[in-house]
């Protein structure tokens, strides 16, 4: 009698091929982020799309609602709700990536901007891959400031620092804009502190900045009034700050005022 042999049709190996391919979807989907996920890895944007970079201080990071992904060493986590940059990303249709870090001087900013900014391999020493971004960005916004007033950072200083981002921007063909500083309140500044985040804010209103091309947007007013007026030479104490800023400690935005700072970012620079 002849011996009968399974020989597995082309059907039968499809459907054990698909029944696998199921299993391991939904193991996946199940546990949210698989176990061997690398969260360190650079963020990825389409290569056919425009991409835009917030950097600076606790401001573009969300602070006291949301840590940064820069912050938290988890590259990929995305935005929320009330941020700056998931506001624009809403806005403009295309990817914006925070690289906000709380605390931060615009000395410190500076330090990891070829690497956070522009899209470059650059060892800033803070534990962080040496390559956040997995290219060079359309727009870049910046802010900070008002950490270096609080440390007594000579204004001059400040300038040089954000007059260097600026340039490098305009080196690489990337449109910059610049947010002007807001203040800290409940009583944290004295005078002579408050003068400097005018004048701070002067320079940045006067054209410092013009030569390279950059956006100034005025947050400050928004974070005194409530309004999304022009850039101003402030006469105002930086203390009297709008609804739009969290009470608890006078300097950061609740979510709303995040949101208004995304849209006067997205009025004021004509972003498509």
């Amino acid at each position: 009698m002849k011996q009968f042999k399974f020989r597995p049709s082309f059907l039968s190996l499809f459907l054990i091929v698909s029944i696998w391919a199921c299993q391991k979807s939904t193991s996946v989907e199940a546990g949210g982020i698989p176990h061997n996920a690398d969260t360190t890895q650079p963020q990825t944007t389409p290569s056919t799309s425009e991409t835009g970079v917030c950097i600076g201080n606790s401001i573009i990071a969300g602070h006291p609602w949301y840590y940064s992904g820069l912050e938290t060493n988890w590259l990929t986590r995305p935005d929320s709700p009330g941020q700056i940059t998931y506001q624009l990303t809403q806005l403009t249709k295309f990817p914006w990536i925070n690289h906000g870090w709380g605390g931060q001087t615009t000395v410190q900013i500076r330090k990891r901007f070829l690497r956070d900014a522009i899209g470059l391999a650059e060892d800033v020493g803070d534990s962080r891959p040496n390559r956040t971004l997995s290219g060079t960005p359309t727009y870049v916004v910046i802010e900070g400031g008002v950490n270096d007033i609080q440390q007594r950072i000579p204004l001059s200083t400040i300038e040089d620092n954000i007059a260097w981002m600026a340039s490098t921007c305009k080196q690489y063909n990337i449109h910059c804009i610049v947010l002007n500083s807001v203040g800290q309140g409940n009583g944290i500044f004295n005078e002579d502190q408050l003068d400097n985040v005018k004048a701070l804010n002067k320079w940045l209103a006067g054209g410092a900045l013009d030569s390279v091309n950059v956006t100034v947007v005025d947050i400050n007013s928004i974070w005194n009034s409530g309004t999304l007026g022009g850039v101003s030479a402030y006469g105002n104490d930086n203390v009297h700050y709008s609804p739009l800023v969290d009470t608890a400690d006078g300097i950061h935005f609740t979510k709303a005022g995040y949101d208004s700072c995304a849209n006067a970012i997205y009025r004021v620079a004509k972003l498509p």
